[in-house]
C-alpha cells in the first residue's frame, strides 16, 4: 500500500475542504442585501416551525433550499454560522466534483488542485449566503459532470444521478435544470439511434433515478400533506407567467447584446487565442 499517495491524496481534500468552506464563510459575514440574503433563513425558520411551503405559505422558490436550510438550523441552531454554513458546504461538494472532473480529464493533481480552488473562490463566494440561483446551477453542473462521466466510465450510477441531480436543481430553481433534460433527452435520442455500441443500461438506469425521484416526491408530498395542486399553480404556473413577461420585454439590440456585457467578451478572448 503506498502511503504517501494516500497522506498526499487526503491532504488535497483537506486544502480543498479549508479554501471551499473558509472562503465561503468569509463572504458570507460580509454583508447582506436586503432581500436576496435572508429569502432561506426566513423560509428555513418557517420549515422548522413546521410549516411547509406551499401548504402553509406561498412560495415560488426553490424548496429544496429551505428544507436544507431547515436541516442545518436544527443542527447548528438558527443562526447566521448554520446558515452560511450552509452555502459553504455546497460549495465544497461542487469543488470536490470539479476536483474529480478535473483529474479524470487527465490533469494532473497540482493542476486540478489548483482549478479546483478557483471554483472555491469564484462559485458560492459571490452570494456567501444559500441562494436558489448558485443551488441551482451547481447542481445542474453535477448532472452535466455525471453526464461526462457515463459516456467516458460507463458506469451506470453516473445516468441514475443525472436525474437526480436535475430534480434537487429544478427544485432549488426551474429554469436551468428543465434546458438540461432538453438536451440530455436530444443526446440520448442520438446515442441510441446513431452509436453502433447499442446497449441500453443507460436508459435503464435513468428511468431508475427519475423513478426514485417521482418516488421520493410523492412520499414527501404525502407525508407532509402538501397538496400537488398548490405545488403546480405556485411553483410552475405562476413563474411561466413572469417568464413570459420578461420575454416580452426583451430587446434585442447592441445595449442589451454586446455593451452591457462587454467585460466578458473581452475576458473570453485569451481563452480563444490559446485554444
Amino acid at each position: 500500500m503506498n502511503y504517501l499517495s494516500i497522506y498526499k491524496k487526503h491532504l488535497v481534500y483537506l486544502i480543498l475542504f479549508i479554501f471551499s468552506v473558509f472562503f465561503n464563510l468569509y463572504y458570507g459575514y460580509r454583508g447582506v442585501f436586503p432581500i436576496d440574503t435572508f429569502l432561506a433563513f426566513d423560509s428555513g425558520n418557517n420549515i422548522l416551525n413546521g410549516h411547509h411551503p406551499f401548504k402553509d405559505y406561498w412560495s415560488v422558490t426553490g424548496p429544496f433550499v429551505d428544507y436544507v436550510q431547515s436541516f442545518f438550523f436544527l443542527i447548528f441552531g438558527t443562526n447566521w454560522f448554520g446558515y452560511v454554513l450552509h452555502a459553504s458546504i455546497i460549495n465544497f461538494i461542487f469543488v470536490i466534483f470539479s476536483y474529480y472532473f478535473f483529474i479524470n480529464l487527465g490533469l494532473n493533481t497540482s493542476f486540478s488542485a489548483l482549478y479546483a480552488i478557483g471554483v472555491a473562490i469564484l462559485a458560492y463566494p459571490s452570494a456567501g449566503t444559500p441562494f436558489i440561483d448558485h443551488h441551482a446551477y451547481i447542481f445542474s453542473a453535477l448532472s452535466m459532470f455525471s453526464f461526462i462521466f457515463g459516456i467516458l466510465k460507463k458506469k451506470n450510477i453516473y445516468w441514475f444521478l443525472i436525474p437526480v441531480f436535475l430534480a434537487i436543481s429544478f427544485f432549488s430553481k426551474q429554469t436551468l435544470s428543465v434546458y438540461l433534460s432538453l438536451f440530455f433527452l436530444v443526446f440520448f435520442c442520438f446515442y441510441y439511434y446513431f452509436i453502433k455500441e447499442k446497449k441500453n443500461s443507460y436508459i435503464i438506469y435513468s428511468i431508475l433515478g427519475i423513478l426514485f425521484v417521482f418516488i421520493f416526491l410523492l412520499a414527501f408530498v404525502s407525508i407532509n400533506k402538501i397538496p400537488i395542486e398548490n405545488i403546480l399553480i405556485q411553483y410552475i404556473f405562476y413563474p411561466s407567467t413572469i417568464g413570459e413577461q420578461r420575454i416580452e420585454n426583451l430587446s434585442f439590440d447592441f445595449k442589451n447584446l454586446i455593451a452591457q456585457f462587454k467585460y466578458i467578451y473581452l475576458s473570453i478572448i485569451p481563452a480563444i487565442i490559446v485554444a
